[in-house]
């Protein structure tokens, strides 16, 4: 046994795969199996669920996932099997709908700060420094009126105010 077939649990030898141009999702399955791997071979690889992938290749759209997360899946199916993905994905189009930027546009600083800026901070942030202020003046106010704070640290005319 070689060293990657005690590294790798699923099958890594297999016949020969077609030559044909993969135009359709349902010849996936038809490389798959020339390929060797099971549905479950597939889904462990990719971690997507089996029925999808049985889905894709039974080419029922409406039960596979939309947007991104149907892009992956053809994508890292396609790379999987060693095909190009981009006739697959012309042909589901329409399920994977427009998906521009990604987690990138979502998480920059640069949007963050726009977002911010929509808002009027100056007015909440005044506001919150009065709020805590009334809090910390209220605590001091009655750390005084119970004597927890030692009569040399507070001014004699504050003390006068809370006897």
């Amino acid at each position: 046994m070689s060293e990657i077939d005690l590294l790798s649990p699923l099958k890594s030898e297999s016949p020969p795969a077609p030559t044909e141009l993969i135009t359709t999702a349902g010849s996936l399955r038809a490389l798959r199996v020339a390929r060797g791997l099971s549905i479950d071979d597939v889904a462990a690889r990719l971690k997507f669920a089996a029925k999808h992938i049985e889905a894709l290749e039974a080419e029922r759209f409406d039960s596979l996932p939309r947007g991104l997360a149907l892009k992956a899946l053809v994508k890292n199916y396609s790379r999987l099997l060693g095909v190009d993905s981009r006739a697959i994905e012309n042909v589901l189009q329409p399920y994977i709908g427009k998906v521009t930027g990604g987690i990138a546009a979502h998480t920059s600083t640069r949007t963050l700060g726009a977002h911010e800026s929509e808002r009027s901070g100056s007015i909440s942030s005044s506001m919150w420094i009065v709020v805590i202020l009334c809090v910390v003046l209220a605590a001091l106010a009655v750390a005084i009126w119970q004597g927890i704070f030692p009569a040399n640290w507070v001014p004699g005319w504050l003390l006068g105010a809370f006897k």
